[in-house]
């Protein structure tokens, strides 16, 4: 009789901590200057790509949890490329919505640490999620933490964690 008074009073103390069970982890790539929570061990990943400034390199870490997507990205432009922050930030924006299959909902232009800063919001007609940039120019690097989840999970406690937990750090 005990065990079935403890087996729901177990489940019921359980369940709610099961759904926010995910381990979150600081990422802070070396020399990059920066530092982010993530909720899980990130998928690293590097490339390089052509600009108008030249080859950059991207580096990027991502975890996905259920039907929402965590990305911390960072671009290291060649030094010596003088580019204005706005215009960095301009041109992000932009190739988020060159194929065409975007539409911006929002975007807020900020400071972090005395840098300009955007915050870009939109809707990815293709796949039906919201996707939330928030970038950030400093020196040769471009900054970049995106959260992509259904337009129901726009706003949530994980999202508004990992954003806030963007720091810039010496490198």
């Amino acid at each position: 009789m005990l065990r079935r008074l403890l087996l729901p009073l177990l489940l019921a103390l359980a369940l709610p901590w099961a759904a926010h069970g995910q381990q979150w982890s600081t990422y802070k790539p070396a020399g990059a200057g920066y530092s982010i929570d993530l909720p899980g061990n990130p998928t690293i990943e590097s490339e390089t790509s052509e600009s108008a400034a030249g080859p950059v390199k991207n580096y990027i870490a991502s975890v996905e949890v259920g039907e929402t997507g965590y990305v911390s990205m960072y671009t290291v432009y060649p030094m010596g490329t003088d580019t204005d922050a706005d215009e960095v930030l301009d041109a992000a924006r932009d190739g988020m919505l060159e194929d065409g299959k975007s539409e911006l909902r929002d975007e807020k232009r900020l400071t972090i640490g005395n840098l300009p800063a955007r915050r870009v919001a939109l809707y990815d007609t293709e796949s039906n999620l919201v996707i939330v940039n928030l970038m950030l120019y400093r020196g040769n690097t471009l900054y970049q933490s995106i959260y992509a989840a259904p337009p129901s999970q726009q706003d949530t406690d994980s999202s508004r964690r990992f954003f806030a937990s963007f720091k810039l750090i010496d490198r």
